[in-house]
């Protein structure tokens, strides 16, 4: 009878052990649970589970047993710190890459293995994306909880480059309506590229808060202050933040050194500037996505592979040997004439600045900007950019904020996500180590809860590691 049970639960699409799905409540017992509001650590805490929502947290001693239920299944994280579910709010989740056809369970698997619960995505199959979120909801597919984001992003003629990234609009007419071909296809983001006039972004942003999402993008050419004056949710990348923050005689159009070329001048910024429009961004609530990991992949290609390649064998078999076999993340956008090799300075000093930023009182999020192949590791490339922080001045709790609490407040979804508070949605990260005193904590996770489902990560990992 045992294995007839057994049977009829493969049929059905259980599991592996790598995750446990229960409809009993959950008992996480033991862990020293980190408050990302208060800055707070709170030890010996019980978190109770029940329906997927936190229900739950007290003092894991005897005298509070009785508040246990009995049939609650017990997950020991005893000793372990107990964070919030992280945050990616740049992904790109093409399930086709350079013609290879993308395992998309085993690409959103890797988010949770790194600690990443939620994610805001993009793809070039909205469509795709679209049913990848339901199935996901729906429990029939593993992966993060998807906040869909509009591809491809698009922006005022002349765009650039306009027949690989971005659809092009020629009047506020027509940006209206690709707003609302998009908000009726179910986009929860609307992403704008970089060309735009006052009047087309007004138009996107009006168009797109009357539906009820939110706009992002890069506004480089408009510059960040004005879109933030506009009403822009946020700035992906900083990109946006540099064109009015140099001096005379380094300000070089976007148009002349091309796009990505323009991060390489970030050593040069004028700090009055560059404070000016940060002020404009606070006032208006604009945040920002720094997305700082990315740029090795130009930067320092080889160190970034270095960094990740741990995580290599996640990827499936054909993806990763496109990968050795020379696979370039960016084909065109990154072909510059006499163009040196990126200063790691200029990483940093974005870094530097984000910190500033949040210490005058902005908001920055967690986005990575990676795609279904290496060198960008899913839930690694968080881990990684959290380090970015703190080594530019963040501190620890701040730089936890970015992938938490900041990030859900970001969605709009800080009711339902980015604290360890009763009543939110049951997305716990357990790491070893303490990541108030060492953000690097944040690479040791041992357990992931998302909802209703645990994840013992070692078994996750070697559920993914090719055979």
């Amino acid at each position: 009878m045992k294995n007839i049970l057994w049977a009829i639960l493969i049929l059905l699409g259980f599991h592996s052990a790598a995750s446990a799905q229960t409809n009993s409540p959950i008992y996480l017992t033991g862990g020293h649970l980190v408050d990302v509001i208060r800055g707070e650590i709170y030890e010996d805490m019980g978190v109770l589970v029940e329906s997927g929502k936190i229900t739950g947290l007290f003092f894991d001693f005897a005298y509070n047993n009785n508040l246990i239920p009995q049939d609650a299944v017990r997950v020991d994280v005893k000793g372990k710190y107990l964070i919030p579910g992280m945050f990616d709010l740049h992904v790109h989740a093409n399930p086709v890459v350079a013609g290879i056809n993308i395992e998309m369970e085993r690409f959103y698997k890797m988010f949770i293995a790194g600690g990443v619960t939620t994610i805001r995505a993009m793809s070039d199959d909205m469509n795709a994306l679209l049913l990848q979120k339901a199935e996901i909801d729906g429990a029939r597919m593993e992966g993060p909880h998807i906040i869909v984001a509009s591809f491809p992003a698009f922006e005022q003629a002349p765009g650039f480059p306009k027949h690989q990234r971005t659809d092009i609009v020629n009047n506020t007419i027509e940006a209206r309506h690709k707003v609302q071909d998009f908000a009726y296809q179910g986009a929860e983001w609307i992403k704008f590229y970089n060309y735009g006039d006052a009047a087309i972004t007004k138009a996107v942003v009006d168009e797109t808060h009357k539906h009820g999402r939110k706009v992002m993008g890069h506004f480089a050419m408009l510059g960040a202050a004005t879109a933030s004056r506009l009403g822009v949710d946020t700035l992906e990348h900083t990109v946006a933040l540099l064109q009015n923050a140099l001096d005379y005689e380094d300000s070089i159009s976007v148009t002349n050194i091309g796009y990505y070329r323009l991060f390489t001048m970030w050593p040069r910024v004028n700090q009055k500037k560059l404070d000016a429009i940060f002020k404009v961004l606070i006032e208006n609530g604009t945040a920002i996505i720094p997305t700082l990991a990315i740029q090795n992949v130009v930067a320092d290609p080889e160190g970034i592979s270095k960094r990740s390649q741990h995580w290599f064998d996640f990827y499936q078999q054909d993806i990763y040997d496109m990968f050795t076999n020379g696979f370039d993340r960016v084909p065109t956008a990154f072909e510059f004439t006499g163009e040196s090799k990126w200063s790691h300075e200029s990483i940093l000093e974005q870094a530097r600045q984000m910190a500033r930023f949040v210490q005058m009182g902005g908001k920055v999020g967690m986005g990575s900007d990676l795609k279904p192949a290496p060198p960008l590791v899913p839930g690694l490339s968080t881990q990684q950019e959290l380090e970015y922080y703190v080594d530019g001045g963040m501190t620890p709790l701040q730089a936890l904020r970015t992938a938490t609490i900041n990030s859900a407040e970001i969605l709009g979804w800080d009711d339902r996500f980015g604290s360890i508070e009763i009543g939110k949605q049951a997305d716990i990260v357990a790491i070893d180590g303490n990541p108030l005193k060492d953000i690097r904590s944040v690479y040791n996770v041992e357990t992931v809860v998302k909802g209703g489902r645990v994840y013992q990560v070692e078994e996750l990992k070697n559920s993914l590691r090719r055979k």
